[in-house]
């Protein structure tokens, strides 16, 4: 259903749902839209710059190819949501849920990925450079070609994750989970890996140098 403009700021005033709506292209910059149920909203092209999201329930929700950056989703759910080819660099994602989300292509560069949930999403070629990942989950999720060079990786979990040919150089993977990931061709050049776990791991190609090893495990 599309909207007028003035139909969605005196639904967002009147905190209504807007669940299913057609905003593509709308201008939001530094809205507060936080606790919304916005589940399928068609945000694709959209500018939302500094947009307060916390809380929203945005699952299957379409951010395609949108400028989300430095927007705030603080424990949103975005299960099942779109963001292929969005900007969200700078945002925080911090202990949002996003299992099954469609990141291919998408700028999460520098951002706050810590705690969130990714579980089964799909990042492939997508550039996750310097964030914060600490303790987020990426159990089962695809990875392949994803740039994640110097983010911080610590406690997080990549159990039978896909990072054929990604760029983990300089990334900080301490104490993370990486049990039957696919690392084939991967770059870990300096990664710092104290305490990552690498068993049962596909490691065929994957280069290591001047990579810091202490208490790691699964390596050959």
């Amino acid at each position: 259903m599309r909207l007028s403009y003035q139909e969605v700021l005196a639904k967002i005033r009147n905190m209504e749902d807007l669940s299913g709506g057609d905003l593509s292209g709308f201008k939001l910059e530094n809205f507060n839209l936080s606790l919304l149920k916005l589940r399928g909203v068609n945000f694709s092209g959209a500018h939302l710059y500094g947009v307060n999201f916390a809380g929203a329930d945005l699952e299957g929700a379409n951010f395609e190819g949108a400028y989300v950056a430095v927007t705030n989703f603080l424990g949103a759910n975005l299960r099942g949501a779109i963001f292929r080819k969005a900007d969200l660099g700078n945002a925080s994602l911090k202990g949002a849920q996003l299992s099954g989300a469609d990141l291919r292509e998408a700028d999460l560069a520098a951002g706050d990925l810590s705690l969130a949930n990714f579980q089964g999403a799909d990042l492939r070629k997508a550039r996750i450079e310097a964030v914060d990942g600490q303790l987020a989950n990426f159990e089962g999720a695809n990875l392949e070609e994803a740039n994640l060079r110097g983010s911080s990786f610590q406690l997080a979990n990549f159990n039978r994750a896909i990072l054929r040919k990604a760029n983990l150089i300089q990334t900080d993977l301490t104490g993370a989970q990486l049990r039957e990931a696919d690392l084939t061709q991967a770059d870990l050049i300096e990664a710092y890996l104290r305490g990552a776990d690498f068993r049962g791991s596909n490691l065929e190609g994957a280069r290591f140098r001047d990579a810091f090893f202490e208490k790691t495990l699964g390596l050959p």
